[in-house]
């Protein structure tokens, strides 16, 4: 978890869906696998030709479930989205919702929708005799967790400024880097 600057030791909590983190560890295992296989069937070489494609997918993975995150601060939320990030302090924040994904709406009318929170599960059908238990479950939680920290922050020091947008540059490092890697085995595997 991040440290925020500024908030005495206490690390900012980081909301993602469920089973991104899973889903990771389980394709970076099966890459694993297939580049183990790829060394003992071909050699290192060809297992080294093989890895970026391998990298590529471990990357959209990576880029569109583990990265995307919903971060309370004590100053605002950061919503992160793919690769692109969005800091709104709390003063700026006007409304708190959940449709499918929380929804952030911000004074200026714009909506910062959070891919990367937890969602909305389709309402379950229940056969005769069964009850609806937890209907929102996680989701609700975070909703109202979202609402208790922009009370908490009324008229805390840092809680108002500008909304700030920027990009995920580690992220965009790493895939330039898996790009020239499959750009360079392309370039070796047909030459």
């Amino acid at each position: 978890m991040a440290q925020h600057p500024g908030s005495s030791g206490h690390t900012a909590p980081r909301l993602r869906s469920r089973g991104a983190v899973a889903l990771f560890v389980l394709c970076a295992v099966l890459a694993i696998v297939l580049l183990g296989d790829a060394v003992i069937r071909a050699g290192l070489g060809q297992a080294l030709l093989l890895a970026p494609w391998l990298l590529l997918v471990l990357w959209a993975v990576y880029a569109i479930g583990v990265a995307s995150h919903i971060e309370v601060r004590p100053d605002g939320v950061l919503v992160q989205n793919a690769l692109r990030r969005t800091f709104a302090p709390w003063a700026r924040v006007e409304r708190i919702v959940m449709r499918w994904q929380v929804e952030i709406t911000l004074d200026d009318g714009t909506t910062v929708t959070c891919f990367g929170g937890p969602a909305r599960m389709r309402p379950q059908r229940l056969g005769p005799g069964r009850t609806l238990e937890d209907a929102g479950g996680q989701a609700d939680d975070t909703v109202a967790a979202l609402r208790r920290a922009k009370a908490d922050a009324a008229g805390a020091a840092g809680a108002d400024g500008p909304v700030r947008r920027g990009w995920d540059v580690p992220a965009l490092v790493a895939l330039l880097a898996v790009v020239v890697w499959t750009v360079a085995a392309v370039m070796i595997a047909y030459a």
